[in-house]
């Protein structure tokens, strides 16, 4: 006679309570594991931005020994009717040139530089008697190329901004004829915050480029909000460098809140601006006590939007500090 077996009671699962905890346990895992993957990624990328600054610092550095001074940051160009043509983009023209062909050693740093078919006495590049094919392809091989574009990271501004926000910039307080040119180049950070409006891919903010005036001796100390004019004739860094630049706002949220370093408006949190008190005092030495000494007071600036794509945020990047 068989026996009967004893196993037909036996578990072959889990139950509820089990899964429960298993599940339980993995999703406190994750919530413990994806913060500091996302810190990790932030790194990374901090990391990745840094190393631009250092090829970008390499390339400026490159044209200063050459010309004997790092370009200008001026908001606007010294046309007879000058327009607007800021620090980003006069940097952009200095390492890579205004076409991306490299950097004409004839330019007065106009915005119009490559629009004038015949040249003109006293307007830029007057040998390149651009759109000519001959002279044009001859003056590439005298065309200097201080940063490589693989590592520049160059858009037009067209790709980053709404045509409307482009063409109605203006430079607070000034005469320039209103708005950019779309059809300019700058050079993005390494965030990808922002959405190419022409591809659709992910894309970065601009980097700022302020230039120290060797001409300006003076700083606003702590607390101060400075006026205009000392903005534009004492200091040694002039916000207005790029500030039609910043007050366009958003790349994606047209219309809507600013930049915290914008000349008005609000922050996306609904914070009031702080301006321009808050550039200073982002770019104050806070090694001296006396508080009245910008960063790099001998050299230039360079401001990457960060993670978030907003200026004058606490994630931002510079070329000093930390």
């Amino acid at each position: 006679m068989k026996r009967v077996s004893n196993n037909q009671h036996s578990r072959h699962g889990f139950t509820i309570i089990e899964l429960l905890t298993v599940m339980s346990i993995i999703i406190i895992l994750i919530g413990l594991l994806v913060p500091s993957l996302n810190r990790v990624r932030r790194y990374s990328m901090d990391v990745k931005q840094k190393a631009q600054f250092h090829s970008i610092a390499i390339a400026l550095d490159l044209f200063n020994s050459e010309f004997d001074g790092y370009p200008n940051s001026d908001a606007v160009d010294d046309q007879a009717t000058p327009q607007n043509y800021c620090g980003a983009m006069k940097m952009t023209e200095a390492l890579v040139g205004q076409d991306l062909k490299g950097f004409n050693p004839a330019s007065r740093f106009e915005r119009s530089g490559f629009g004038n078919a015949t040249p003109t006495p006293g307007m830029p590049y007057p040998a390149l008697n651009y759109p000519d094919a001959a002279t044009y392809n001859e003056n590439i091989r005298s065309r200097k190329m201080y940063l490589q574009l693989e590592n520049a990271n160059a858009y037009l501004i067209s790709d980053i901004y709404d045509t409307k926000a482009i063409t109605t910039a203006t430079y607070p307080g000034d005469s320039a004829t209103g708005g950019f040119d779309p059809n300019t180049y700058v050079l993005c950070d390494s965030y990808n915050r922002a959405t190419n409006r022409n591809t659709g891919k992910k894309m970065g903010m601009p980097i700022l480029y302020y230039k120290a005036d060797s001409t300006k001796l003076g700083y606003p100390v702590s607390g101060y909000t400075p006026t205009d004019t000392d903005m534009k004739t004492k200091y040694i860094y002039n916000i207005y460098d790029n500030q039609a630049f910043i007050d366009m706002g958003l790349p994606w949220w047209f219309g809507g809140p600013t930049h915290p370093l914008a000349s008005g408006g609000g922050t996306p949190e609904g914070a009031a601006v702080d301006f321009p008190k808050k550039f200073y005092d982002i770019t104050r030495d806070p090694k001296v006590s006396t508080g009245d000494r910008p960063v790099r007071a001998d050299s230039y600036i360079l401001m990457s939007a960060g993670f978030d794509g907003e200026y004058g945020t606490k994630d931002d990047i510079y070329n000093f500090g930390d």
